[in-house]
């Protein structure tokens, strides 16, 4: 993954993100431009933030709910290059969408919150070393 996306941001601000999010996509997606980059990736670590206290508050208690607002995150994360966090959302929103048995369904939640929490905590340390 190279880190490229933000010439003007050193590679060691952008080193908590660098296991999330494919920064040569994001490159691609922001034609370069560090502004933009910046302001995509301040955006999508708010929609991380936001998913996951909505998810913990219990505000995705139906499986329909929950099914669209994964659904929302997968296309949020494919749009960034955050391809683990996409994948394992939209493995959800599959068994979801199939009525697929509890145990698969509690396991693949499992799954995205760990990348949720792994995500949203780098999204933190990069906050933090930017100063913001």
């Amino acid at each position: 993954m190279a880190m490229t996306a933000t010439r003007r941001e050193s590679s060691d601000t952008l080193a908590p993100l660098a296991d999330h999010i494919d920064f040569g996509h994001l490159e691609r997606y922001t034609m370069g431009e560090p502004a933009l980059t910046q302001e995509l990736l301040s955006t999508f670590c708010g929609e991380v933030r936001a998913f996951a206290d909505e998810w913990r508050k219990g505000g995705l208690a139906s499986p329909p709910v929950e099914r669209r607002a994964a659904h929302r995150l997968k296309g949020a994360a494919r749009a960034i290059g955050a391809f683990p966090l996409a994948d394992a959302a939209a493995w959800l929103e599959k068994l979801l969408a199939e009525g697929a048995a509890a145990e698969d369904i509690s396991e693949a939640r499992l799954d995205l919150r760990a990348h949720l929490d792994a995500l949203r905590d780098a999204c933190r340390r990069w906050r933090q070393l930017r100063g913001v």
